[in-house]
């Protein structure tokens, strides 16, 4: 079936096409905003063909695709309504449908710190790629240099390569706080650009003829920035007369939400994520393989929920501050947990469908995608995601004691020990992970019957 099939069934499982009031897409999910809750029919979206899965965080209904098929299902979607990925259509009655819709639930939810890491998530997925690909080309300038492939003296195109490669890999995390700032705006409800000169303010050069430092704050300090300068230009907007506003607003934002920006807001944000990174640092050095085991385990049901990517911020700071993540090496055991839970689902079932369900997820679970293990295998059958989060744990435990640290942002499974430090004893904790989960899976079983069962997920509600 190919994506636009997928998106014409998947319309009209989800109400049709006036009930899509907004749609996103990440990397291996359609999140989708409905009008009416009910008039979705989540078991008959679950038995589309290309879908993984399907889970109601609120009032947003997310269908799980996988990597690649993602975007091109939401692509497809977005030419058949007429709608932009990641715009939504103004409706007076959205705000009402929506709290009827969720409830009160909804409204706590909210006020939540889960709402919260969704809001962040938003702010940084989109960059994901961009990151990934930098800190790709960082490791692969390192691997051919510790190779002997390249040198001072190499030129590709007529320049060197070892400095082709450093501007390549390394333009974009000189200038993210301006891109978090954008997001961190536009998430907020306020204007992209004003958010784009918030970050710009926090890395500006000119900050030392104010005796203040350039970047203090890091990416933390950008995302709170951008989002105060976005929602007080909305205030704003809404208090200013309208002939007045284009002008106005603009103006008091820069001049006293700036100022704000530099006089409180970045001290804010630098003490913040000092805390917090030391607060991670503190925690993995202190608990060793307890905290490992801990966090590593509970990482999985984070990224059952959408919201994992809430912590890439802590990994960026953790790298700015001590120059890798130790963080980042521990939660990519999750990943490994569910590839061993995988593998004994595998061994011991003699369904040819979940087979083939295994056989078509396990790759991109190995290259540290987990979403379609989690949603095709593991989470239907619910004790193998039990299974994946106990080998999860135990390689997190070995990841901690042998301290390896990330030295950049990218996807996790075996392509992230490119960019760790310890690259033998990452292989070791994936190891110890796979067996883990193949061995807590297999004492653990599963009833094959719930994969029929087993139609969508509902969190929150």
């Amino acid at each position: 079936m190919d994506p636009e099939q997928i998106a014409r069934q998947l319309i009209e499982r989800l109400g049709g096409r006036g009930n899509i009031k907004a749609m996103e897409c990440c990397m291996t999910r359609l999140r989708v905003d409905p009008r009416n809750l009910g008039a979705v029919d989540q078991p008959a979206l679950k038995k589309v063909k290309g879908v993984k899965g399907v889970v109601q965080t609120g009032g947003q209904v997310q269908v799980i695709l996988g990597p690649g098929l993602a975007q091109k299902v939401a692509d497809a979607a977005a030419a058949i309504l007429q709608m932009q990925v990641g715009e939504a259509e103004t409706c007076p009655e959205d705000m009402e449908m929506v709290r009827q819709a969720g409830g009160a639930a909804n409204a706590l939810r909210s006020a939540g710190g889960r709402d919260l890491l969704k809001r962040i998530a938003n702010v940084f997925v989109p960059l994901l790629p961009a990151i990934i690909g930098a800190g790709m080309i960082m490791a692969l300038n390192n691997v051919l240099q510790k190779a002997n492939l390249i040198n001072a003296e190499t030129t590709w195109f007529g320049v060197k390569a070892i400095p082709l490669l450093g501007v390549l890999g390394s333009t974009i995390m000189g200038y993210l706080s301006i891109l978090v700032g954008m997001n961190a705006s536009r998430e907020w409800g306020g204007p992209p650009a004003i958010g784009a000169v918030a970050g710009a303010i926090l890395i500006s050069p000119t900050l030392a003829d104010l005796g203040m430092t350039s970047g203090r704050g890091g990416l933390i300090g950008a995302l709170i920035a951008g989002a105060f300068l976005g929602w007080f230009y909305r205030q704003l907007t809404r208090a200013l007369p309208e002939t007045l506003t284009i002008i106005l607003a603009p103006l008091i934002t820069l001049l006293v939400g700036g100022s704000i920006v530099l006089f409180v807001l970045q001290p804010v944000g630098f003490y913040l994520s000092s805390w917090i990174t030391a607060f991670a640092r503190g925690l993995l050095n202190l608990g060793g393989p307890v905290a490992g085991f801990i966090l590593a385990g509970l990482f999985l049901p984070l990224v059952m929920l959408g919201i994992h990517q809430g912590l890439t911020p802590i990994h960026m700071e953790m790298i700015n501050q001590i120059g890798v993540t130790p963080l980042l090496p521990v939660l990519a055991m999750a990943g490994a947990g569910q590839v061993g839970a995988a593998f004994a689902v595998y061994m011991k079932t003699r369904n040819r469908d979940l087979r083939e369900v295994i056989l078509a997820a396990l790759p991109v679970g190995i290259l540290g995608i987990g979403e379609p293990l989690i949603y095709g295998v593991t989470l239907p059958l619910f004790r193998p995601f039990i299974g994946a989060c106990i080998g999860a744990a135990f390689g997190g435990a070995v990841i901690a004691w042998a301290g390896v640290g990330a030295l950049s942002i990218g996807v996790s499974g075996v392509l992230l020990a490119l960019l760790v430090d310890k690259v033998g004893l990452y292989f070791l904790g994936i190891l110890v992970s796979y067996v883990a989960g193949f061995i807590a899976t297999w004492l653990l079983g599963f009833d094959e019957s719930k994969m029929d069962e087993a139609t969508s997920f509902s969190f929150g509600d």
